[in-house]
């Protein structure tokens, strides 16, 4: 379990990073706006992205994950939705476009000149020259939201450029999105969820109906590798996540009846599973990871905001994702910004999104935050004088959590001089990683020491800590670049040893300050920064 600082900075922005590396982002269309996205591997292993723009489709060399490299563009109808899947060496989209109308209904690409180029072998406007979303599984594409109706083309791929339809389903409501394995659906289907067979793909046969929940709209999902449970999406922003358990095929089972993502009004979009992990894709948190290992109690376990400018919109953000490439790096589409390749880490870490130390008197105080837990048994506390680390105290952890939690462990009755302390954090199955370390210096009361103040850089308050040897009148100000007076925080006697004072300046704006501590014979400044 390695520890994880979730913040960095890219092209001026501050974005949050959770268990997630970013590895790029090509934004080659960025008058126009993407939409969904789907993976491909040629028979080199090459891999390559699939990338919906709103004028058609952009296919994308991304082996080398730094460095993307578009191969084609076929171009289609103008369109905020444009959906596409992979079968064989060919990709099949469609979109709600139907201008111009010689690219309307189905487009088929041959895929098998990659990596030089693609090629649009067919369009077919037979049976619906719009639709909103495309499924396929092991020989047919299940087509549906077409021409304004609700139902569900099966079109048989055995010849893949001119494929065959066995059906038009229309036992359910409006039918936005479906997943398909062997001969069953799971069809989002409005205010419900159907599950649908297909066995005889000329006379699909509707099984069971799930609850209708309110305010629900029922918008897409997958199932689990093991198809026992179905996670869904709701899109609007009333429960986000649902998880059903269909191991009974007859009846909907309710397991999670709402999972959220925390901190955040956020509208979540798309949903895709592999392995444990749930892939997700948020239009205003980006790309979300759970961690479904229990089905039952999904845990957030990676994330990445490809879009943190988005200040509320709904439809801002990232549209799909896919994580199945077999270099494990995911696809990320999104709506303002392109492209992303990103790389998910793995199992949750303990996120320690800060550790801090702070001397007064003859004691440390070691104070540390986590944004994250998972398995986590508790944190030794390690402290090096000379040599090596020992062990000096053990803090519980919180097991398993997404929650912030705050951490404090205060090492006493220290003699004059330097510390270092690193937190050693163990699992319950006994693996272990080790914090930065922290080195401190505690002085001995007989000196006249300013340390520099804590925090630093502060925004507004931080502390100022000193030490004198002698009682006496002490006088300590705060001054400005150009040695104006804009603080005086102590001006009176004081007792021989440390002292600590807080100083605020949330009236004063962002810039450089001297901090000055005078007795009747000694002088110390130090500089501090204020940053807002």
């Amino acid at each position: 379990m390695k520890f994880l600082f979730p913040i960095f900075l890219m092209t001026g922005l501050l974005v949050a990073q959770t268990n997630v590396t970013f590895l790029s982002n090509l934004n080659q269309y960025p008058s126009a706006g993407y939409n969904d996205i789907w993976g491909y591997v040629d028979g080199a292993g090459n891999e390559y992205a699939l990338l919906g723009v709103r004028t058609g489709t952009s296919i994308v060399n991304v082996t080398n994950p730094a460095n993307p490299v578009e191969v084609a563009f076929i171009p289609g109808p103008n369109s905020t939705w444009r959906d596409l899947k992979t079968h064989s060496t060919y990709a099949y989209i469609v979109t709600e476009g139907t201008t111009p109308s010689s690219s309307r209904g189905l487009q088929i690409v041959d895929l098998s000149q990659l990596p030089a180029t693609a090629t649009l072998v067919n369009t077919i406007d037979t049976w619906f020259t719009r639709a909103h979303n495309i499924f396929i599984d092991n020989g047919f594409a299940y087509v549906i939201g077409t021409n304004n109706g609700g139902g569900m083309h099966i079109l048989d791929l055995s010849n893949p450029v001119n494929p065959v339809r066995t059906n038009y389903y229309t036992g359910s409501n409006y039918i936005h999105d479906v997943y398909v394995w062997n001969d069953t659906v799971v069809a989002a289907a409005e205010d419900s969820y159907d599950l649908i067979s297909v066995t005889n793909k000329f006379s699909p046969q509707l099984l069971s109906v799930s609850l209708i929940l309110p305010g629900i709209y029922a918008h897409s999902g997958w199932m689990t590798e093991d198809k026992r449970y179905f996670v869904g999406t709701e899109e609007f922003n009333v429960r986000d996540i649902t998880v059903w358990d269909l191991q009974d095929r007859s009846s909907w089972n309710l397991v999670v009846s709402s999972w959220h993502m925390p901190g955040s009004s956020a509208y979540v979009h798309n949903l895709f599973i592999k392995g444990d992990f749930a892939h997700i894709s948020y239009y205003t948190s980006g790309y979300v990871v759970l961690d479904i290992s229990d089905p039952t109690n999904p845990q957030l376990a990676g994330h990445y905001d490809t879009y943190p400018q988005n200040n509320g919109g709904t439809y801002n953000g990232a549209w799909g994702c896919y994580p199945y490439l077999p270099s494990g790096n995911t696809l990320i589409s999104d709506i303002q910004t392109g492209l992303y390749v990103l790389k998910f880490n793995g199992t949750i870490p303990v996120e320690l999104s800060s550790f801090t130390a702070q001397v007064f008197r003859q004691a440390v105080t070691l104070n540390w935050q986590t944004s994250s837990e998972k398995n986590n048994m508790g944190f030794e506390v390690q402290r090096k004088t000379d040599g090596e680390f020992f062990t000096i105290g053990f803090v519980d952890g919180n097991g398993t959590t997404t929650e912030i939690k705050d951490y404090s462990f205060k090492d006493e009755n220290l003699f004059a001089g330097k510390y270092t302390y690193r937190l050693k954090q163990v699992d319950f199955d006994g693996s272990t990683d080790f914090s930065e370390e922290l080195t401190v210096e505690v002085s001995n009361p007989s000196q006249f020491i300013l340390n520099q103040n804590y925090p630093n850089p502060f925004n507004p308050s931080t502390n100022i800590r000193f030490n004198i040897p002698a009682a006496g009148f002490v006088n300590v100000s705060v001054f400005n670049l150009v040695g104006e007076k804009v603080a005086e925080l102590v001006n009176e006697f004081l007792t021989e040893g440390e002292h600590n004072l807080s100083f605020n300046a949330s009236n004063l704006p962002s810039g450089v300050y001297v901090a000055k501590l005078a007795t009747e014979s000694m002088i110390q400044s130090i500089k501090m920064t204020l940053l807002k």
